[in-house]
């Protein structure tokens, strides 16, 4: 471990402090008892000295062994939400083993792929349709769709070092603005969507299920994708216009083969989690429970083999860090540390006199400014989201507003930075755009998008009889 990496971690355990301290007047022991180590984990997560795995095991160790809360520490393992993350990045691999999504990509670029345009509307329908099975947008976008897209841009001749704007620019631009717009539009499309879902439901006390969210956020994040390659077409104009879709598509689907029997069966399966999940309130089947179903059926099928998914560190790790840290948010709420804070903002500021519209524009600002210090979207959600529903319930705000507003706060002002959302580094990485203009296309962009919301978001949603405070 670096001397750098010493310096970050020794200021994680600095909370720990809290712990000589007495308890606020009227917080509950336990609640105080669990706060310095969750405040340190958020810390280890922002600050990175090991990895966000890494982080949860030390501070879950801790508490276990110094506050007798092993109890705790192993909760968050047994929730729906930990096991609904983990199973659609099993999926995911089966995405990814039976290169399915690279047949479905290429599919596209041969019908969409003629112009530079029509390129990037390929690149954003390729990165949608896989978006309900793979929740992470280092996994669909970084490692399914980029590597694609990279490839159509090298062979036209578009590399980081020799003429970026000809198109490489472009998408490794545009797919940064289209993993977010996909990954909020599905509940299974973002790792990050689990820990909103779970404050969600702890603080708000409101289940909100897989199709609920679709039908919420589909036509404002819709209308956003679709504009996207446009939008980014006029600001990173590619010098190359024209392009041999059908030439780059057959070549791609030759180097693939010939659809095989895996591909087949994980195309039906696909189909049916899809109706499944869309259904439930219907069958009564959750939606964790399809993704269980969806794996089993992946295994006795061969589709997938343990022994590969044993050795996948990306779905252990996400294991780890999503069930500790949704268990400690949860045993935070359970000992009621988030009422108490809602009393304490009370007796500070009278929340109640403001205007709702006005506060809930006043917290997006707030967390959107906030976005700047978190290297990573659930981090986020775990720090940045209990506040805003805590002050929200403070100020009597109406809960569906609460979580329609900042979880689009949440998910869409990742885009201000290269570093907000795991599919950043991979994309920025490429080299093909310089920093400040990432920068400033990405705030930009976010910008547009919280007014895209909120000009359509909010009548569609009122329409839905959801939204209230207007």
């Amino acid at each position: 471990m670096t001397k750098k990496q010493l310096i970050k971690l020794a200021v994680c355990f600095l909370p720990l402090l809290l712990l000589l301290t007495d308890p606020p007047s009227g917080m509950n022991p336990k609640a105080w008892g669990l706060f310095p180590f969750y405040v340190a984990t958020i810390l280890g997560i922002m600050l990175h000295p090991l990895t966000e795995a890494a982080i949860l095991m030390i501070f879950l160790g801790l508490y276990a062994v110094c506050m007798k809360g092993q109890q705790v520490a192993l909760s968050g393992f047994a929730l729906n939400m930990t096991w609904l993350v983990v199973g659609a990045f099993v999926i995911a691999q089966a995405f990814r083993d039976t290169q399915l999504g690279k047949r479905i990509a290429y599919h596209l670029i041969g019908i969409f792929g003629r112009t530079s345009l029509g390129l990037g509307y390929a690149a954003a329908f390729s990165d949608f349709v896989i978006a309900p099975v793979t929740p992470s947008n280092a996994a669909r976008t970084g490692g399914i769709i980029f590597p694609i897209f990279r490839s159509v841009a090298e062979a036209l001749g578009s590399t980081p070092e020799h003429n970026p704007n000809a198109i490489g620019a472009y998408l490794s631009q545009l797919l940064y603005i289209v993993t977010m717009c996909t990954g909020i539009t599905f509940l299974t499309g973002y790792a990050a969507n689990t820990v909103a879902w779970s404050m969600t439901e702890q603080i708000l006390g409101m289940q909100v299920s897989w199709l609920q969210w679709t039908t919420c956020f589909i036509v404002p994040a819709g209308i956003v994708l679709l504009l996207a390659p446009w939008l980014i077409y006029k600001i990173y104009k590619p010098t190359i216009t024209k392009i041999d879709n059908k030439r780059i598509a057959r070549e791609g689907l030759e180097s693939i083969g010939p659809m095989n029997r895996n591909e087949k069966v994980l195309c039906v399966l696909f189909l049916a989690a899809i109706a499944l999940w869309a259904t439930s309130s219907y069958t009564g089947i959750n939606s964790t429970a399809v993704v269980l179903g969806f794996i089993s059926l992946c295994l006795l099928t061969g589709i997938l083999k343990w022994k590969d998914i044993a050795v996948n560190g990306q779905i252990w790790s996400t294991l780890a860090w999503y069930g500790g840290i949704l268990g400690m948010a949860g045993a935070l709420n359970k000992f009621k540390f988030f009422n108490w804070m809602a009393d304490w903002l009370q007796t500070l500021v009278d929340f109640s006199s403001f205007n709702h519209v006005a506060l809930l524009i006043l917290l997006v600002f707030a967390g959107t400014g906030c976005r700047y210090l978190f290297v990573s979207c659930g981090a986020y959600m775990a720090s940045v989201i209990p506040v805003q529903y805590t002050i929200g319930l403070a100020a009597g705000l109406p809960k569906w507003d609460m979580f329609l507003v900042f979880l689009t706060c949440g998910v869409m002002g990742a885009l201000v930075t290269h570093y907000a959302n795991a599919a950043g580094p991979v994309l920025f990485g490429a080299g093909y755009v310089p920093l400040k203009k990432w920068w400033a296309t990405g705030l930009f962009v976010t910008l547009l998008s919280y007014v895209i919301f909120a000009l359509i978001g909010v009548p569609y949603w009122r329409m839905l009889g959801l939204f209230t405070s207007l």
